[in-house]
């Protein structure tokens, strides 16, 4: 005698199948949408960042002309107006020639002479 499957059996193994793969489709379409919204995002973080490169390269170009350097000093750090003379230091370090054990040295030799 063979034994069959009864359609009641058979109705409800279709039906958890169906419901297994439902809900697979639903958190896969879940997943696709928020993978295309942080898609999204990004791409307009990469225009915006795109868009910062831009003007960064564009004063990067202008750093070292005269107009840039004269409007530094007087907007950023009222050094200067339009008429005066202006100095760039490219190494401002060079201005210090002695460390602080040098000048205390020196200032040590020169009370010792006295």
């Amino acid at each position: 005698m063979r034994k069959t499957m009864n359609y009641r059996s058979f109705g409800w193994a279709v039906g958890i199948i169906l419901a297994v793969f439902l809900a697979a489709h639903l958190i896969l379409k879940g997943q696709i949408r928020e993978g295309r919204r942080q898609e999204e995002a990004l791409r307009q973080t990469l225009v915006r960042l795109q868009e910062e490169n831009t003007a960064l390269d564009a004063e990067l170009r202008q750093v070292d002309t005269e107009d840039y350097i004269v409007n530094s000093a007087m907007s950023n750090y009222a050094f200067m107006n339009k008429d005066d003379l202006r100095f760039q230091f490219t190494n401002p370090e060079a201005l210090y020639a002695y460390t602080e054990e040098e000048l205390s040295i020196m200032l040590d030799e020169m009370t010792d002479e006295d």
